[in-house]
């Protein structure tokens, strides 16, 4: 089975054009799997188009229901990949191996289809507790119809073993991987004393963890400091940042710009002198990894992230970044305050290198060879 051309069918609720790190995490491993090997993706709420990828069933969220949209398809796969804890319930119905691959919220708030769907027609305050603990129950015990669980980073694969009692044996950490595009040179600093700050995130009431305020506010107590801070990024939450940087008086010092092509979002990387995402972790909301880091990194920008969740994967304090251990205003003022007095350390060659240990060719073949030792 190791040798010979494995054919996989890859299930994910997000992929491009759909935006986010999802999305880019299905189609950066899909994309890499299918050079060597036959990958036809399922998702959701969008396809993609090419000669190995196939357009979705619609999904209904009954396990039951769209196992029989997805049994006819079977016979031309060795196995399946499931890219969410939500469709984990999928494995005790489909009758070829499933793999899964869990990212932390997915399984720490799972999704409609983890529980029944009556339950999801009943809008009483009360219901809300009682569909989360369905869910999260049903996640756990069908983890124990997957042959083999994958996941983004050390953390979560502690989160995973804790708190959904799945055998540490049987979770295997395979990160994400970076895009190709992101490896770019990047030029000298400016040289005119400032500090270019920049954050790519999507900007949701839902990814508050993601703290965009904290900046902020953290730019707030270093108005002392020549700082540039650029945010890249759009959603429903983008206005009340910007209405927040007002009421602190650096809206001066921020430029919102939006979601950016990819051209452009490579030059804004180019330009940048520090990432930052001091992202912040809570019993059900959790950085499983942090894509961006990679990108940021691939770009020879160094990054700060705090150790409240997965970054620590993706962040290697004193290599491509600094880690701060808390989330707070004052430790991200703290850890750009560390990254001035420590510029020099981090070259654009330093932090790049790091990141090629991240490229999605090694990452999908170490994937690759486990699926294949697992299937023989």
């Amino acid at each position: 089975m190791a040798d010979r051309q494995l054919r996989l069918a890859l299930l994910a609720p997000e992929f491009p054009p759909q935006l986010g790190g999802m999305a880019e995490l299905a189609r950066g491993l899909a994309d890499a799997l299918a050079v060597r090997d036959v990958v036809k993706v399922f998702t959701l709420k969008s396809h993609r188009s090419g000669s190995n990828l196939v357009a979705p069933p619609a999904i209904s969220g009954r396990p039951a229901a769209d196992a029989a949209l997805l049994r006819p398809l079977e016979k031309d796969f060795d196995a399946w990949l499931l890219m969410n804890a939500g469709l984990a319930p999928l494995a005790k119905l489909l009758r070829k191996p499933c793999f899964g691959y869990w990212h932390g919220n997915d399984f720490l708030e799972p999704w409609l289809a983890c529980g029944p769907v009556w339950l999801e027609k009943i809008r009483r305050p009360y219901m809300a507790r009682l569909r989360h603990g369905l869910r999260r129950r049903a996640v756990e015990k069908a983890a124990g119809s997957l042959r083999h669980l994958f996941t983004n980073s050390r953390q979560t694969a502690a989160l995973i073993a804790e708190r959904m009692a799945v055998p540490e044996a049987k979770i295997t950490v395979v990160p994400p991987g970076v895009g190709e595009g992101f490896f770019q040179e990047k030029p000298p600093p400016a040289g005119d004393g400032g500090l270019r700050l920049l954050t790519v995130s999507r900007l949701s009431r839902f990814t508050r963890r993601k703290n965009v305020d904290g900046v902020l506010e953290a730019l707030a107590l270093l108005r002392e400091e020549p700082i540039r801070y650029t945010v890249v990024g759009d959603g429903d939450d983008r206005q009340r940042l910007e209405a927040r940087a007002r009421e602190l008086g650096v809206a001066d010092r921020v430029l919102f710009r939006g979601s950016l092509a990819l051209p452009e979002l490579l030059a804004v990387y180019r330009e940048a002198d520090l990432f930052v995402l001091a992202s912040k972790a809570s019993a059900k909301d959790v950085e499983g990894f942090g894509i961006v880091y990679l990108e940021a990194s691939a770009s020879g920008v160094p990054v700060i992230a705090s150790r409240e969740g997965g970054a620590t994967d993706a962040v290697q304090d004193g290599v491509n970044g600094l880690l701060i251990d808390r989330s707070s205003p004052a430790a991200v003022a703290a850890g750009i305050r560390a990254f001035l007095a420590r510029r020099e350390e981090f070259t654009a060659s330093r932090v790049r290198a790091f990141a090629e240990g991240f490229r999605w060719p090694q990452i999908a073949a170490d994937l690759r060879a486990q699926v294949a030792a697992l299937l023989t």
